[in-house]
């Protein structure tokens, strides 16, 4: 009997001590992360064709939908002295084992068409005079061809410029000065074209640049006015 009492006294202190000690704790499982949306990719700025300063400024657009440059709306003759004008510049421009050519085909075209071309710049001259009777007409076709040899000398198109120049002055040195008005249309509409698509280029990035700006741009920063604060009138 004793040891059973003993054996109930072990049990019921067992049973005290289990229900005295603590709960287990919970176990605690971490969610698992969450990962952070992909950082938006941001494309290059746009920039302008060939280098060219954002603030330049470029042909507007005639009625007929064309670029006003200066080789349009020319006569006969002024085709065959303008073309002579781009390969003139290109000459003196293009340089270098690549395009050095282009001074010894010019040299030798001024040569094939010596006579041509000096009916041409006569031709030329008496337009002007005829075209501006009350101005120092000379004065006014001298102050025309420097503006047309800096158009040729636009920076951004040079090496194209020159690539096209090179086929040209390789091609008006084999032809008959006869066919010299014919071949200065479409040559000089080709020499133009580089121009032309250059411009077109710069509009667009003209476009792009807005569109980049609104959407990567920095914000402007508003600061926070200061609060107004009454102004007190004495009435001393």
């Amino acid at each position: 009997m004793r040891k059973s009492g003993r054996g109930s006294l072990i049990v019921g202190l067992t049973l005290l001590a289990a229900a005295c000690a603590p709960a287990p704790k919970p176990i605690v499982v971490a969610p698992k992360p969450v990962a952070p949306p992909p950082a938006p990719v941001i494309p290059p700025m746009p920039l302008p064709p060939g280098g060219a300063a954002v603030t330049m400024k470029i042909p507007a657009f005639g009625a007929d939908g064309v670029r006003i440059t200066p080789n349009r709306n020319l006569t006969r003759e002024e085709y065959i002295w303008h073309l002579r004008s781009g390969i003139n510049v290109d000459a003196l421009n293009c340089q270098g084992p690549v395009w050095g050519e282009i001074a010894q085909n010019y040299n030798r075209y001024l040569q094939v068409h010596k006579a041509r071309l000096s009916q041409t710049n006569k031709a030329v001259d008496a337009e002007y005079v005829k075209r501006f009777p009350r101005q120092n007409a000379l004065r006014v076709r001298d102050t025309h061809s420097t503006d047309l040899y800096n158009y040729f000398a636009l920076p951004p198109v040079r090496a194209e410029f020159c690539d096209k120049s090179l086929a040209k002055s390789r091609e008006i040195v084999a032809i008959p000065s006869s066919a010299l008005p014919e071949y200065s249309f479409g040559a000089l509409a080709d020499l133009d074209a580089v121009f032309i698509n250059f411009y077109n280029a710069f509009e667009k990035y003209k476009v792009d640049i807005v569109e980049w700006n609104a959407r990567y741009g920095p914000r402007p920063v508003v600061q926070a006015s200061a609060p107004a604060t009454a102004t007190t009138v004495s009435t001393k």
